[in-house]
């Protein structure tokens, strides 16, 4: 580690400790005591302090102090979270170092509501999920293949949302406008409503929203303001029922859609030239069945999921086939345009059963198989306003892959001592996985040439065990280890050569130290980790193509390995002020040469260090009127995007963000005034390539929020 990166990661660690004495001394204003946390990250209700892994867990009520609406949004709050937004429903989250910004192939962190996943084998759109009546957040750091399965090798996400109550009529509604800096006025709203159906037994929660985001790129081709503007609506509810005490069951129905008029991709000064409308629509239906019996010192637990997911896109590609051969054929006028257009369709199928013993005793285990059926629908094609030729032929078929997942899996804990426990798991999966379809001949084959006919078939199988130590050497402080692999699959590419790629998978050493101090007025977690990742799934193209005439293709490009680090910190500083503060570092990279990286090459897309620190107060602006002030800073490093054979070296900004909050907050209404990157930063979040722009973050915005409960 160098020296500017110790001394950006020690720094807010160093101010605390040095201020902390005076202010936590201080009679006149005693500390609060920060509440202890209770999450199910292992499948079970545990506190966070026993948890053996690395773990950041954000409660529904912090989530609503800072005012945020989705993840990439709350990403300060977690180390080594990264979030690439290309548009809404377009992020690619990074998590330890690990990056899913390639061609195809599935998520690298799992990602669930309640008790089913939102990953999509090779669908790069991380789907949102509105933060609005959320119970927590919960982020698991590092491999999790044991309770979770593929594409959880980064770590896994979970959205928990909150359950019905069954003895109380409540609701609230919030409404909210911002103004962008450049662009546009946008506005949310947002409903809640929980009506007990019988006292005891069974309750329903509706919650539903609807946001205009602004835009603010303009388009310099035809003068047309804000091209980049979206609307995202969202329902959901959920029933739960207890038809006795050993019985619960609830369902859950979620829709969102979202329609984005252009990509946010601009030059430095928020403008592009497009000639061709590059919209996105993405829509959502996920129904979730969950059932807990307890059978005494067993509880059964079954989880019915099904997702249907559909994502209209056009991606403009102008400038690259601005440098292709025949540029005169493909691009006659200079207002001509190309574009690449995909509308894909998946229907996912999921059912998972386990069991799990209760909380008595020095023994506790979790055991339980796992069934996912993907059915894929694909259709591409190219867009152009007055071209001759077709340089891509377009796609009808299963692209890239329909998917069978079969998985056994178990956990199992033994206590050694109320101190000491040992936990060690394993899972077991085999996957089928195929593409079937047809590809139309290029613009420029002979005529007559017939459609390319695709029929790939391919299985893959994994072991993923993962050992665990805690450790409570205090009453407030817990030691783990952890030891543990993560593994995702391979699949097919839509070019002609290379049809496939194989697996890869990651193995991940972590020690970690968690706990609070000074009467629970300091919460602390301190974790490090060491990564080594085999046969790394990379973006390439294909041999002897150029951008304009090959999609972009997965190749498996050596090993990479690596330190990492962790460190979260929140501070009840007075009885008012809260102090929160997380760091990550990253520092995996490629141990050996390829075709597409050099030895020492960072993966793509992925920061160094991140950086956040929040600090709040509640105070009274007069006597009988609370009111609050929050200030949240982040920091990121650049992210690089490498191809050394297409000499792609391509870099990013550092990022800086400076986000507030003021408000007045009345037991059953609150008022709030807010500002997003305050200082009007335009720095490049993820950077073009081949002519194609740089994404930037949103320029500042201003904002008044109003919400009330009943």
């Amino acid at each position: 580690m160098d020296t500017c990166t110790f001394k950006c990661l020690l720094t807010p660690i160093a101010a605390v400790a040095v201020a902390w004495p005076a202010m936590a001394q201080t009679a006149s204003s005693p500390a609060e005591v920060l509440p202890s946390v209770v999450v199910t990250a292992s499948k079970r209700s545990q506190l966070l302090i026993d948890v053996p892994y690395s773990i950041t867990a954000i409660g529904g009520s912090e989530i609503a102090d800072r005012g945020v609406t989705d993840i990439q949004q709350m990403q300060s709050v977690v180390p080594s979270l990264f979030i690439n937004q290309n548009a809404p429903g377009a992020s690619r989250i990074q998590l330890r170092g690990l990056s899913q910004g390639v061609g195809f192939g599935a998520a690298l962190v799992g990602t669930y509501l309640d008790e089913i996943s939102l990953n999509m084998p090779d669908a790069q759109r991380s789907l949102d999920v509105p933060l609005v009546d959320m119970a927590r957040i919960e982020v698991l750091r590092g491999p999790q293949g044991t309770l979770y399965g593929d594409g959880s090798m980064g770590g896994t996400i979970r959205f928990i949302t909150r359950a019905p109550r069954l003895d109380k009529l409540e609701g609230s509604i919030e409404a909210g406008f911002s103004q962008v800096s450049g662009g546009q006025t946008g506005w949310r709203a947002n409903g809640v409503v929980n009506v007990p159906l019988s006292t005891g037994v069974a309750g329903l929660r509706l919650v539903a929203g609807h946001e205009d985001l602004p835009g603010w790129v303009d388009n310099s081709a035809n003068g047309t303001k804000d091209i980049n503007s979206a609307k995202r609506d969202f329902l959901r509810g959920k029933l739960l029922v207890k038809p006795s005490a050993n019985v619960e069951v609830s369902a859950m129905f979620f829709h969102t859609e979202t329609d984005t008029k252009n990509g946010s991709g601009s030059n430095a000064d928020r403008s592009i030239a497009s000639y061709i409308a590059s919209p996105t629509k993405d829509k959502t239906d996920l129904f979730n069945l969950v059932a807990n019996v307890d059978l005494g010192s067993v509880r059964l637990v079954s989880s019915t999921g099904y997702l249907d997911r559909k994502i209209d896109t056009t991606a403009e590609l102008t400038a690259v086939f601005a440098g292709a051969p025949f540029k005169a054929l493909i691009l006659p006028k200079p207002t001509s345009g190309g574009a690449y257009r995909q509308d894909m369709s998946q229907k996912i199928t999921t059912q998972e059963i386990r069991l799990e013993s209760d909380d008595i005793g020095s023994l506790t285990w979790t055991a339980g198989g796992y069934y996912r059926k993907t059915d894929t629908r694909t259709v591409t094609s190219d867009v152009w306003t007055d071209a001759t030729f077709r340089l891509q032929g377009g796609f009808n078929g299963t692209g890239p892959t329909n998917v069978k997942q079969l998985a056994l899996f178990g956990e199992l804990t033994y206590a050694l001592s109320p101190k000491l426990s040992l936990t060690g798991g394993l899972r077991s999966f085999k996957e089928k996985a195929e593409n079937v379809g047809s590809k139309l001949p290029s613009g420029f084959a002979p005529p007559g040439t017939p459609s390319t006919l695709y029929d790939d078939h391919a299985e893959f199988s994994a072991t993923t065990p993962r050992l665990n130590m805690l450790w409570r050497y205090a009453p407030k402080g817990a030691l783990y280890a952890t030891a543990s692999k993560g593994f995702r699959s391979g699949g097919f590419n839509a070019t002609a050569t290379p049809r496939n790629y194989g697996p890869e998978d990651i193995v991940s050493f972590e020690i970690g130290n968690r706990g609070s101090l000074l009467g629970d007025t300091l919460q602390y977690e301190v974790a490090a980790y060491h990564n080594k990742y085999s046969n790394v799934q990379a973006q390439d193209l294909a041999p002897g193509c150029t951008p304009a005439t090959c999609q972009a293709l997965t190749v498996n490009s050596g090993k990479a390995s690596g330190p990492g680090l962790d460190i979260t910190l929140s501070a009840a500083l007075t009885k008012s002020v809260t102090l929160d503060v997380a760091l990550g570092y990253s520092d995996l990279a490629y141990d050996v040469t390829t075709a597409e990286r050099n030895q020492g090459d960072p993966l793509n897309f992925v920061p160094k260090k991140t950086a956040s620190v929040s600090l709040s107060q509640r105070f009274n602006w007069a006597p009988g009127l609370p009111g609050m002030v929050r200030l949240d800073y982040q920091h990121s490093d650049p992210v690089k995007f490498i191809i050394r054979n297409q000499g792609v070296n391509a870099s990013g900004n550092s990022l800086d963000t400076l986000n507030a909050r003021i408000g007045v907050e009345m037991p059953t209404w609150q008022l709030y005034l807010e500002g997003r990157n305050l200082t009007n930063a335009t720095g490049v979040t993820l950077p073009g390539i081949f002519g194609l722009p740089d994404y930037r973050i949103a320029p500042r915005s201003i904002g008044v929020l109003a919400r009330a409960q009943f």
